[in-house]
C-alpha cells in the first residue's frame, strides 16, 4: 500500500472511533400505586424478606432449602448458564484485540563433514487488527454484559421459585401428617362409640339402625386415612425432586405445633420495591438491554469493515547470522462490504428495531403481571387469615357438640344419628383447621416469592 492511502488509513484508526446506535439508559416501567390495594399489617424489613424462611423459626426447613439449593439440578444449570454467559463475555472482548501468526522453518543439504553442506532459514510474522471504528465490537462485549445479567436474574427467579416450592411442600407434609393423626384419633373415639351403641344394642336398648349408622361413620374415617397417608407419600417424593435426590434420602421428623403453626409477619414492601427486587423484571430488563445494543451492532453493520495486516519475512543460508539481516515487512489495509450484503444487513437492522420493541413490551408486561401477581397473593393471604380464627371456633363448638351429643345419648335424651352427625362434623372441623393453618403459611411463602425475595 502507498503512503498516499496509509496515511489516511492511519489517521481514520486514530480518531476516536463511532459508537453507532442508541445508549441503553433503563427501562421505563409503567406507572404502579404508591401502596398495594389490599393493604396488609405493618411489614417486615427488607432483610426478613430476602431469607424469608427463616422467620418460620423451622430448622428442618432451614436445611431443605438449603440442600435444595446445592443439589437441585436446575439451580446446578441455572449455575452454567451463568457461565457460558461468562464466556460468550471473554470471547467477545477478545474481538478488541489484533491476532498474530507466526511461521519458522529450516532445511539443510549435503554433508556436515565435508564443505559440500548447505542450509536455508525461513520465518514470518503476521499481525491482523480489525479496529472497532464502528463500534460494533464494544456493541457485542455490551450485549454479552447484559446476557450474564439475565443469566444471573434467571438464575435467582430458579432460586425464589425453589425455595417457594420446598416451603409448600413441607407444609402440605404437615398437613397431610397431621390430617392423618386427627383421622386416627377420630376413628378411635367414634369406635368407643359404636363400642357404647353395640352394648346397648345388645340389651335391647338400641336399634340395628343406630348400630349401622355408627358402622357407617367408622368406615367413612377409616377410609380417609388411606388418602391421608398417599398424600404424605406425595409430598417426600416431590421434596426428593425438589433436592435433587431420591425419596430414600429424605428423613423427616414432625416438628413441634409451635413450630408448625407459627405464622410469622408479612414482609411487604412498596410496588416500586419489585422493580429491583423480581428477579423476573430484572432480567427483563437485562433482555431489553441486549435488544436495545443490538440496534447498534446492527448499524454498524452496515459500514465497510477495516482492516490492517502488518508482516515481517526474513530468511538466511548457512549462516544463520544472515537471518536477522534479511528482515523485511509490510503493511496493509483493507475495508470490504458488498451491495448485496448491504440489503440483508438492513433487514438484520430492521429486525434488531423490532427486538428492542418487543422486548420494551415485554419488560412492561412482567412489570403489570408482577404487580397483579403480589395483589392477588394479598387477596388469598387476606382470606385464609380471616378465615382461620373462623374455622378455630368451628372446630371449638363442633368438639363441645359432639361431647355433649354422646352424653344426651348416653343419658337417652338423644337419637344415634345425632352422636354420627355430631361426630362426622367434628371430624370435618378439624381437618378445615389443619389445612387452612397450613394454607395460611403457603400463601405467605408464596407472597413472599412474588414479592420478590429469597434471593
Amino acid at each position: 500500500m502507498s503512503a498516499k492511502y496509509l496515511f489516511p488509513l492511519l489517521g481514520a484508526v486514530l480518531i476516536p472511533s463511532c459508537l453507532f446506535g442508541p445508549d441503553f439508559t433503563g427501562a421505563t416501567a409503567p406507572d404502579l400505586p404508591v401502596t398495594w390495594v389490599n393493604a396488609l399489617p405493618p411489614s417486615s424489613d427488607d432483610a426478613s424478606l430476602q431469607t424469608w424462611w427463616d422467620s418460620f423459626a423451622d430448622p428442618q426447613l432451614t436445611h431443605l432449602i438449603s440442600s435444595g439449593f446445592a443439589n437441585n439440578p436446575d439451580m446446578v444449570n441455572a449455575a452454567l448458564n451463568i457461565e457460558r454467559a461468562e464466556s460468550l463475555m471473554r470471547s467477545a472482548r477478545m474481538g478488541l484485540l489484533p491476532t498474530a501468526a507466526a511461521s519458522f522453518g529450516g532445511s539443510n543439504s549435503g554433508s556436515y563433514d565435508t564443505s559440500t553442506s548447505h542450509g536455508s532459514w525461513n520465518g514470518s510474522l503476521s499481525i491482523s487488527w480489525s479496529p472497532d471504528i464502528w463500534g460494533k465490537t464494544r456493541r457485542q462485549v455490551e450485549m454479552a454484559h447484559a446476557a450474564i445479567g439475565s443469566a444471573t436474574a434467571a438464575a435467582n427467579a430458579t432460586r425464589t421459585a425453589l425455595a417457594a416450592g420446598i416451603a409448600s411442600t413441607y407444609f402440605e407434609w404437615i398437613s397431610a401428617k397431621e390430617s392423618l393423626r386427627i383421622a386416627k384419633e377420630q376413628l378411635a373415639y367414634q369406635e368407643r362409640t359404636y363400642n357404647i351403641a353395640k352394648k346397648r344394642h345388645d340389651v335391647g336398648m338400641q336399634s340395628a339402625l343406630d348400630l349401622a349408622e355408627s358402622r357407617a361413620t367408622i368406615a367413612s374415617t377409616r377410609a380417609q386415612i388411606p388418602a391421608h397417608e398417599a398424600n404424605i407419600k406425595t409430598c417426600e417424593n416431590a421434596l426428593a425432586t425438589y433436592l435433587g435426590t431420591t425419596v430414600d434420602k429424605i428423613k423427616l421428623t414432625m416438628p413441634t405445633p409451635a413450630v408448625y403453626n407459627r405464622i410469622p409477619r408479612v414482609p411487604t414492601n412498596m410496588p416500586s420495591e419489585l422493580l429491583r427486587r423480581r428477579p423476573d423484571i430484572i432480567k427483563a430488563e437485562h433482555d431489553l438491554h441486549e435488544a436495545t445494543a443490538n440496534i447498534g451492532l446492527n448499524i454498524a453493520d452496515l459500514f465497510p469493515s477495516l482492516s490492517l495486516t502488518g508482516s515481517t519475512r526474513a530468511s538466511a543460508g548457512s549462516d544463520f547470522a544472515d537471518y536477522f539481516r534479511t528482515a523485511g515487512w509490510s503493511l496493509s489495509g483493507s475495508f470490504s462490504q458488498s451491495s448485496l450484503q448491504r440489503l440483508i444487513l438492513r433487514e438484520d437492522l430492521k429486525r434488531a428495531r423490532i427486538g428492542e420493541k418487543t422486548a420494551t413490551q415485554n419488560y412492561r408486561k412482567t412489570v403489570l403481571a408482577a404487580f397483579a401477581e403480589v395483589e392477588d397473593r394479598l387477596i388469598n393471604y387476606a382470606k385464609l387469615t380471616n378465615q382461620l380464627p373462623e374455622y378455630q371456633a368451628a372446630r371449638n363448638a363442633s368438639k363441645e357438640a359432639a361431647e355433649l351429643s354422646l352424653r344426651r345419648y348416653n343419658a337417652g335424651n338423644s337419637d344415634f344419628l345425632n352422636v354420627a352427625a355430631a361426630e362426622r362434623a367434628w371430624l370435618n372441623s378439624e381437618l378445615n383447621l389443619i389445612s387452612t393453618r397450613q394454607q395460611v403459611r403457603i400463601q405467605l411463602a408464596r407472597l413472599c416469592t412474588a414479592l420478590g425475595g429469597g434471593w
